[in-house]
């Protein structure tokens, strides 16, 4: 949960710009279920709004790491998903 947590703000912060790395990432790098698809797409399946839901619920029972970045509070309001919002845009150099 927090690691998809942190996904979305390295996306909002701009570390990550596709959310295809972080879904690799988080199942190459340290293990996410790899069935979700990833960070990002675990999200998105969950869908932001009830996401947001769960952080908050989290956070008040376990303190601030679980608090939703304003990305994932501005995608729940207007029915966004990463995929969604971010398809085809990447900053890569080529």
């Amino acid at each position: 949960m927090t690691q998809a947590v942190e996904a979305a703000r390295a996306i909002e912060d701009g570390v990550v710009t596709d959310p295809r790395e972080a879904d690799v990432g988080s199942i190459i790098g340290f293990g996410f279920a790899p069935f979700t698809g990833g960070t990002l797409s675990y999200i998105d399946g969950m869908g932001a709004a009830k996401f947001v839901a769960l952080c908050e619920k989290l956070r008040q029972k376990y303190g601030v790491r679980f608090a939703p970045p304003q990305i994932l509070t501005d995608m729940a309001s207007s029915q966004e998903s990463f995929y969604g919002r971010f398809a085809g845009r990447t900053n890569r150099v080529a």
